[in-house]
């Protein structure tokens, strides 16, 4: 798994599932965009590595969608054993995770992994509408 963003957002996203779930982290890395560089580059090195290691399955999830991390490796999506996901957030890292672990992430869990990533994703003033105010 890879997570790519622009500055540290990943490194961060990456320390933080750490503290949550542990060792299941040891097979994601991170990429960070910083000024100057291209996410070209990186999108060209990942479409060789993968193209090199066919039954190596990559996860790749981005900060966010039409940036131009996501752009860049909207390429690398039509090789099969790449799955890119955009909209980082840590439901979704985590559901990810924990998915493959369980199994390999096919079309029939995709929809799960993007709906725990959307339910997480609340306006709080939602909620608190339906509290009564000794349970704040």
């Amino acid at each position: 798994m890879i997570l790519a963003s622009h500055g540290e957002l990943s490194k961060g996203m990456l320390n933080s599932v750490q503290m949550i779930i542990g060792e299941h982290t040891q097979q994601i890395e991170t990429f960070s965009l910083y000024p100057g560089e291209s996410a070209q580059d990186y999108a060209k090195q990942l479409i060789e590595e993968a193209g090199d290691h066919p039954d190596t399955e990559y996860i790749v999830i981005t900060d966010i969608v039409g940036g131009s991390i996501h752009t860049a490796l909207l390429q690398s999506a039509k090789l099969e054993n790449i799955k890119l996901f955009s909209g980082m957030n840590m439901s979704l890292v985590l559901e990810i995770v924990l998915s493959n672990k369980e199994c390999e992430i096919d079309n029939d869990r995709i929809q799960n992994i993007l709906d725990s990533g959307k339910e997480a994703i609340v306006y709080i003033e939602s909620i608190c509408d339906e509290l009564e105010p000794e349970e704040f």
